[in-house]
């Protein structure tokens, strides 16, 4: 059986998108030999379970590693250039035949490779970290985070208490969203209230929507006028709870992870985090992944200040939020959007961002994206992955 980092590497080489820099240059690996003995020794008296080598470039480090370490230690090469690690398929092939353990994971997304290592139980006291001296220019700053955000990130149990502070949700809508009432049930009952902002001018313009456990939902209309950070704000304003959670029409959290990202709030070390989102593709067992479109991090829990604000008409993002982010691995959207709505739909939708966006960048809809299995992005027992708090210095 493959293992899922093999299949995950494989679905990314299968696509090409245009319009990216896919290469960089690279200086030859002249000393791969004795700096390949060098890291191993290093790794030894570490006493390390594997070796993270970021980035592939000509490839000759990676298998003066692979050829010369222990059978119990594992090679793990994380490549942020999909297209490098394309240019290697057959020496890599080769150096799999020969040496055990050793596994491959490329995407162009930092994230994607943060949570799968995440995920999968690598942490940097398990791991000897090594930058590839090969690397140059922007191919070594970008594998240069990778590397820091991977030593940085601090992991903390999600306590397990009674005392939670209060929740607000909110949600900017249009009145001819598919299946808002299934949207509306999908509230917990133990939220502070719901605050619904509707794309309309008048009150008989949107439907009622009831809410089964009783919580009370604010009903507010303004036209949305191609600025959704200003819709976003009137959102915001209603909202009374110490915090605020949000989601759009075409989001869903399962019960359990409701309950997560309820106990979540109570971490005082953290005052906003990040969801994954797993956008279902061509159906609700595949998730569209590469390049960006997984994990898709979303800011959407904060602690509410009364001091944050929304900024940008599209692509919107939260200001004011003071202290450390963190993510929710374990609390993940789950994104219907091509499940609930027709491509015209879809692609008139995002005829409303280029709107907003007034021509600064164009959203097209392609004809095919990269998906592997749920499953697949999912650890087994996903409820005991701890919440991870951001360093300082992160991208995000």
């Amino acid at each position: 059986m493959k293992h899922p980092f093999e299949i995950y590497t494989e679905q990314i080489l299968s696509f090409r998108l245009g319009g990216l820099n896919q290469t960089e240059e690279f200086t030859p690996s002249n000393n791969a030999k004795p700096a390949a003995g060098r890291y191993l020794r290093y790794a030894e008296i570490r006493k390390a379970e594997s070796i993270l080598l970021f980035g592939i470039t000509d490839g000759k480090l990676a298998r003066e590693i692979a050829l010369n370490k222990a059978d119990d230690m594992e090679l793990l090469v994380c490549d942020l250039f999909p297209e490098h690690v394309r240019q290697h398929l057959a020496s890599l092939s080769e150096i799999s035949s020969h040496s055990s353990k050793f596994k491959i994971l490329t995407d162009s997304s930092v994230w994607s490779i943060l949570l799968l290592l995440f995920q999968n139980g690598y942490n940097s006291g398990n791991c000897h970290l090594v930058l590839n001296p090969s690397l140059t220019s922007r191919a070594k700053a970008e594998h240069q985070n990778l590397q820091r955000l991977f030593s940085g990130m601090k992991s903390l149990e999600i306590p397990d208490n009674d005392n939670f502070p209060s929740i607000s949700a909110g949600a900017v809508l249009s009145p001819d969203e598919p299946g808002l009432e299934e949207f509306i049930s999908n509230f917990p009952g133990w939220l502070n209230e719901i605050v619904l902002v509707w794309d309309c001018l008048e009150k008989s313009d949107f439907p009622r929507l009831t809410h089964p456990e009783g919580v009370t939902i604010i009903n507010k209309c303004h036209p949305l006028e191609a600025d959704f950070g200003a819709q976003r704000n009137r959102m915001l304003k209603e909202c009374s709870g110490q915090w605020v959670v949000y989601l759009d029409a075409d989001e869903r959290l399962n019960n359990d992870d409701w309950n997560h990202l309820r106990r979540a709030t109570s971490i005082n070390d953290c005052k906003g985090w990040y969801l994954p989102r797993l956008t279902f593709y061509p159906d609700e067992q595949h998730v569209r992944t590469g390049y960006g479109l997984w994990p898709d991090l979303q800011l959407r829990l904060f602690q509410n200040t009364g001091k944050l604000e929304f900024i940008n008409k599209i692509h919107e993002q939260i200001k004011g939020i003071e202290g450390p982010a963190g993510i929710l691995p374990a609390a993940a959207i789950n994104h219907l959007t091509h499940l609930l709505k027709s491509r015209e739909k879809i692609e008139a939708k995002l005829e409303g961002f280029n709107e907003a966006a007034g021509g600064q960048y164009s959203h097209q809809l392609g004809a095919e994206f990269p998906n592997v299995e749920r499953r697949m992005l999912e650890t087994r027992n996903k409820h005991s992955l701890p919440a991870v708090i951001l360093p300082e210095f992160n991208l995000l």
